[in-house]
């Protein structure tokens, strides 16, 4: 089965022998409809939905011609085939340049021709759908504040916070930063009866102790005598959504008055009276609370309150299949911002990008991605683009890397035999370092990534680690560490038996 399979093709030809023909040629692949001229194909256009046309140009009644520019005009996603005799070649030119995929010459090939221009049609059509389809959920994603991501775990953790968006339960939402809590909390918000009201976000870690009771509960300096009395952040969000940012950082006293917001909907009023409000809470964290609980340093009262429903978003190294997808995303953001021509990332760094650990999660990719966009001085992004962090280059001092490979220059005094034996044992050193560094000191992962048999390279690393005792200061140290690790995997050790075997 090819790629256009069962896919919907009308041919339109006046030759009744011809379309017999390439209709019976099609029909192995595709749903074939016919039609013998042009108000023909228009009539099934208008009521069947097809996804290629196999036209012929030369046409009693209506021109090919003429039935391509109706399709074009009404029907622009139906990919459109030309057939054209010798003396048509310009025709079919111009039919291309009007908006035909392609042409074929007649007497056509059914086989060799028109099977694999129709085909080849559809797959352009579908292409184009696909694309069209990732750039609207794109755009819509971008409209809603809502998280771009093919992982399965971070698509669970937003199906979850999406799925109780219609209440108004506290949802704490837990994660290292830059994991996009806040962007998930907006989306939760979009999502709720409460989207009409004002979403309210505020970063509990940059509210000053001694007036983030004022700011949150009322009476900051400048308010008027009723403000100093109502709600401050609070009151602004009644009806709505607060977005409580590190809601760990909170001063206690803080967390008592939250907590009578959380249980009984009241802050401070006029003349202490309490004050009503509605307003839905969204915390989030990435502390452990019950640790900051236990430490005296959060009401465990309010960790029981702010937890009714508890949503963890997974950190980037643990959703790689998001790198690919967040960093083109940032790409087309970031070139558009800073009006740059740029538009795709070089091999070597998007390996790069796809090998870094991201401590700061998708907030240091973006931040990565609009560095690489600026320096970039062509159409792709390249490795010396990327800021040093990501590209493992050295600073402005171009020190070289500490496992790069430098050659003494004592190895000219030596034979070119031993020079040659000793730059070998230093390269061997360096590679199987980088090698297992890279996989954790995974034997199996690193002989598989080195092309090599697991107990060659289990030879080989002994080799190195050998090699590292002789001469201080190599590259044998971490090699020694991966034998130390290795000591307490008995199960390698019965592979090495099988292979030995």
């Amino acid at each position: 089965m090819n790629a256009a399979a069962r896919a919907r093709v009308l041919l339109v030809d006046d030759e009744p022998a011809q379309r017999r023909g390439l209709a019976r040629a099609l029909v192995r692949d595709f749903d074939v409809l016919t039609a013998e001229d042009g108000p023909a194909a228009l009539g099934l256009l208008a009521t069947t939905r097809v996804e290629a046309v196999l036209l012929d140009l030369a046409m009693p009644r209506m021109s090919g011609a003429e039935v391509l520019e109706h399709i074009k005009a009404r029907y622009p996603d139906v990919e459109v085939v030309v057939m054209a005799g010798h003396g048509e070649v310009d025709a079919a030119v111009a039919a291309v340049r009007a908006g035909a995929y392609g042409f074929v010459m007649k007497p056509v090939d059914p086989e060799a021709a028109a099977s694999t221009a129709v085909e080849r049609a559809i797959e352009r059509r579908r292409l184009l759908a696909s694309v069209r389809a990732l750039e609207e959920r794109v755009e819509e994603h971008e409209q809603l504040g809502e998280v771009i991501t093919s992982s399965a775990a971070m698509q669970d953790a937003y199906r979850k916070a999406l799925g109780v968006a219609a209440v108004s339960a506290p949802i704490l939402l837990v994660g290292e930063r830059g994991t996009g809590k806040e962007l998930v909390a907006r989306a939760v918000h979009r999502r709720g009866p409460r989207a009409a009201e004002r979403f309210v976000a505020v970063d509990c870690s940059a509210l000053p102790e001694p007036r983030a009771d004022e700011e949150l509960f009322g009476g900051g300096r400048g308010a008027s005598p009723d403000e100093r009395a109502g709600g401050g952040l609070i009151e602004a969000a009644d009806k709505g959504t607060l977005f409580l940012d590190e809601v760990s950082a909170l001063p206690l006293a803080a967390q008592a008055r939250l907590l009578r917001v959380l249980t009984h909907g009241e802050i401070p009023g006029a003349g202490g009276e309490p004050r009503r409000v509605d307003v839905r809470v969204i915390a989030s964290t990435c502390a452990d609370l019950r640790e900051r609980a236990a430490a005296g340093q959060l009401r465990e009262d309010l960790v029981y309150r702010l937890g009714v429903i508890v949503i963890e978003l997974p950190p980037l190294r643990r959703r790689r299949e998001d790198i690919a997808l967040l960093a083109s995303h940032y790409l087309n953001r970031c070139a558009r911002r800073h009006g740059r021509d740029v538009k795709r990332f070089g091999p070597e760094a998007a390996r790069l990008l796809r090998e870094y650990a991201w401590p700061g999660n998708a907030r240091e990719l973006e931040s990565a991605v609009e560095h690489a966009v600026i320096a970039a001085r062509g159409e792709a992004i390249l490795p010396v683009d990327l800021p040093a962090s990501v590209s493992g280059r050295s600073g402005p001092e171009r020190r070289p890397p500490r496992d790069a490979l430098v050659l003494p220059a004592a190895l000219g005094e030596l034979p070119y035999a031993e020079a040659k034996e000793r730059a070998v044992d230093a390269f061997d050193q360096i590679y199987v370092r980088r090698l297992l560094q890279r996989t954790g000191n995974n034997l199996s992962e690193a002989a598989r990534q080195a092309g090599m048999d697991r107990s060659n390279f289990r030879r080989l690393k002994k080799k190195v680690a050998s090699r590292g005792d002789e001469e201080p200061g190599k590259a044998g140290t971490d090699v020694e560490d991966a034998e130390a690790a290795e000591s307490a995997e008995l199960a390698d050790a019965a592979q090495d038996g099988d292979d030995a075997g």
